[in-house]
């Protein structure tokens, strides 16, 4: 069985993602904090837990603020990199589940299946710009982090800029506007509401390199006790 861990403490009064949203709050909120949503399930992965109940109830925005995301419950990611897989693409079904079900307002009664069903109809209620990534996730089984889209998204649109202001001014050559892309992260934030987990891998890696080390001075106290023999026959 996975091993499971709970992020929550006892009486603690956060608001949960249900009550953030039931204080009415634009588009625009609701993307940034599916955006800060996805960079801890990001982080949580990447230190090998998944979520076991993904659910608003069971997400916490800490004091109010999207920088502060919190899934209350996970569960370790499989050993088996196929599993594993299959684990992460269904945490990243399951958000976009989530993300579609809020902006259309269909939460409580959408399911897997009409999510797949319906989506071009569905979609119609998502920002636009957005409708590519969801359909990659639901359609294509896709396993592309949303920040990672919203990034990448961002990038390509300031090429563009950059190249109508350059066609407006009547210039063949692309103007030089030091273009980078930037990737989304909140690490800093993330490390310090799932510290347990970064405490474990942290431990898990100095047991690692303390094996390596081990087994690499075995290795050479071995060779040299073979000189020794050879050497005083």
């Amino acid at each position: 069985m996975n091993e499971r861990i709970s992020i929550s403490k006892k009486n603690e009064e956060f608001p949960t993602l249900f009550e953030w949203l039931s204080e009415h709050h634009s588009d625009e909120e609701i993307r940034e904090v599916f955006l800060y949503m996805d960079m801890a399930l990001k982080y949580i992965h990447e230190h090998n837990y998944c979520i076991e109940v993904f659910y608003p109830s069971h997400i916490h925005v800490l004091n109010g603020d999207p920088h502060y995301i919190r899934f209350d419950n996970l569960i370790k990611l499989s050993d088996d990199q196929a599993e594993r897989r299959s684990m992460i693409r269904e945490d990243l079904f399951n958000s976009t589940l989530i993300q579609v079900g809020i902006y259309t307002n269909t939460l409580k009664n959408l399911t897997p299946e009409v999510l797949k069903d319906y989506f071009d109809d569905l979609s119609k209620f998502v920002p636009d710009g957005d409708v590519p990534y969801y359909r990659g996730i639901v359609q294509r089984g896709a396993s592309v982090y949303f920040s990672e889209y919203a990034s990448e998204k961002s990038y390509r649109d300031l090429v563009q800029l950059e190249k109508q202001v350059s066609e407006s001014e009547g210039k063949k050559e692309v103007l030089d506007f030091n273009l980078q892309k930037t990737n989304l992260s909140n690490d800093a934030i993330n490390e310090t509401i799932y510290r347990k987990i970064s405490v474990r891998k942290e431990a898990a890696f100095v047991i690692s390199a303390s094996l390596i080390v081990l087994v690499f001075l075995t290795i050479v106290f071995m060779t040299m006790i073979g000189w020794i023999i050879v050497y005083t026959r």
